[in-house]
């Protein structure tokens, strides 16, 4: 193998992990920011929306 096949190889890879670091970091923040909104709007009184696998039928107590 020649030399500078393995010099290209080697930057690929590390140039590739970079790459997939910055990814995984982005996407960390971006999870982070959005968990720190979150507990910002709860803590204003907001209530979290109901998820998408809450039933639509409405319970009630008492006589209706």
């Amino acid at each position: 193998m020649n030399i500078d096949i393995r010099w290209v190889k080697l930057l690929g890879a590390c140039g590739g992990g970079t790459f997939a670091s910055l990814l995984r970091r982005k996407r960390h923040n971006e999870k982070q920011a959005h968990k720190a909104q979150l507990h910002e709007w709860e803590n204003e009184g907001g209530n979290p929306a109901p998820s998408p696998e809450a039933t639509d039928t409405l319970v009630t107590t008492g006589s209706a």
